[in-house]
């Protein structure tokens, strides 16, 4: 195991936890998928995790929202691919960039009665 000062990671129960007989299982097995991610170029950014608030159990995720009080109003517990998430509802940005948008030039232009004197 890793030697720290301040261990705020309780390493053997991380094995148990995650199915592992071991720490030095786990950190094998961790460091093997992390060197084939990278080799497949599969390790890319999963929105699914960046752009959660969090992630994990229904019951985890209810407790997380209701202490974040007023930080928690507008995001939702959502079922995905990958568990449940606490997120904030994807919102529209409804512009239209068309064609119809182009350089207004002098259409913008206004002259100014300005003296310098």
């Amino acid at each position: 195991m890793p030697k720290r000062k301040s261990v705020l990671i309780d390493y053997q129960k991380l094995a148990k936890l995650t199915g592992f007989a071991s720490y030095s299982t786990f950190r094998e097995t961790h460091k093997e998928l992390v060197n084939e991610s990278v080799t497949n170029r599969t390790c890319g950014r999963q929105p699914g995790w960046s752009e959660s608030v969090a992630v994990g159990s229904r019951s985890f995720l209810e407790t997380i929202h209701s202490k974040l009080g007023f930080r928690g109003k507008g995001r939702k517990v959502l079922e995905h691919d990958i568990g449940f998430q606490l997120r904030e509802k994807h919102r529209t940005y409804n512009v239209e960039y068309d064609g119809r948008n182009e350089d207004i030039g002098s259409i913008n232009a206004s002259e100014w009665d300005v003296n310098f004197e």
